[in-house]
């Protein structure tokens, strides 16, 4: 495998898993997950999933259900349907209207 070959990882509609994912690429999650997730581009939580995660990436955006902790280099974005129950560290925070959010947001220069 050459540096310029990456993948993405997906977990599928249906699909119920649990553990650590360390990604180059992109992970979506269309299922249930619980554990970590590590990726050095977007993690991307979709309506119909359910994560349990403590995550790290390039940036994150949730439109499930998401509950744990994000340490993302530049966006956090909730769209309308996400329900959210953690705490983020990120460069910006973008929350569309209709968002459930509990828990806080830092901005990464002033977390540490």
């Amino acid at each position: 495998m050459s540096n310029n070959d990456f993948s993405d990882c997906l977990v599928g509609v249906g699909v119920v898993a649990q553990g650590t994912i360390s990604a180059p690429g992109m992970v979506r999650i269309d299922g249930e997950f619980s554990g970590n997730i590590s990726s050095s581009a977007s993690v991307i939580i979709s309506k119909s999933a359910v994560v349990r995660a403590d995550i790290r990436a390039r940036d994150l955006i949730v439109a499930g259900s998401f509950s744990g902790t994000a340490n993302v280099q530049r966006e956090v974005r909730y769209v309308a349907t996400a329900h959210v129950d953690a705490d983020c560290v990120g460069d910006s925070l973008v929350m569309e209207s209709g968002a459930i959010v509990r828990g806080k947001f830092s901005r990464a220069s002033q977390a540490q």
